[in-house]
């Protein structure tokens, strides 16, 4: 299974190899409301299934509840999503970002559901490309930059955020193989936080002990666009 694949190579006490290759079939433009739909579905759906290995890297960092809290809000997400009636691919994500924050609670609740939910500030769009979601996203970044102090290497979500949003806005290509790109920019990146010292939370108490284990916001980002690439082009074969 992919991501517990991605699981096994963020955490280096795991073994297995990642062997992450989206083979491109299609060159994907853009997805119409009803695709942008059950691709977040289905991706949020990743955080529900992985619920209890994310517990498990929190256990090395902090409460051990990361998994829960964050699959929590991802079937929160995914029942307004199923439920809900949506105009713009905008109303999509922050129903998402609405969902996370009132269902989860706590520091990653608000950070999570923040970054969704400021999709709605950006311009309106019926259909997602490349260019609108850059344009969600990076609003969304924004946002959480107005409310928090953290920045790249403090071994928190943005390490994996900050590389994934990066190569979206940088990707000249198609929907699929920038999404690809920032997938692999997010795993990079949360690896990268098995290395750092923790900045912020209980992780920052640990000290030299946090070494070794990767950041679960960041591992939660890597899987968010590593699902992102893989059922974009899911739906790309389906069309």
């Amino acid at each position: 299974m992919l991501t517990r694949s991605l699981i096994r190579q963020l955490d280096p006490k795991c073994d297995g190899r990642l062997g992450l290759k989206l083979i491109m079939e299609k060159n994907l433009q853009s997805l119409n409301l009803s695709q942008v739909k059950e691709l977040l579905v289905k991706t949020l759906s990743s955080w529900v299934t992985e619920r209890d290995r994310l517990n498990e890297l929190d256990r090395a960092l902090g409460d051990g509840d990361h998994g829960s809290t964050i699959s929590r809000g991802a079937q929160a997400a995914i029942d307004s999503l199923q439920t809900g009636n949506f105009s713009s691919v905008n109303q999509l994500f922050a129903a998402v970002g609405r969902a996370m924050m009132t269902s989860m609670g706590g520091a990653s609740g608000m950070l999570f559901g923040l970054f969704f939910r400021s999709a709605e500030k950006a311009p309106a769009s019926e259909v997602l490309d490349l260019v609108t979601l850059s344009a969600l996203f990076d609003r969304g970044l924004d946002d959480l930059k107005a409310r928090t102090k953290a920045q790249p290497g403090d071994k928190t979500m943005f390490d994996a955020l900050i590389p994934a949003l990066t190569s979206l806005r940088e990707s000249r290509g198609d929907l699929i193989s920038a999404l690809d790109q920032a997938a692999s920019s997010a795993i990079q990146g949360a690896q990268e936080t098995a290395g750092l010292l923790a900045k912020f939370g209980r992780a920052k108490t640990l000290g030299e002990r946090a070494r070794g284990t990767p950041d679960p916001g960041a591992t939660s980002v890597a899987l968010f666009f590593t699902g992102l690439a893989a059922n974009a082009k899911s739906l790309s074969s389906q069309s």
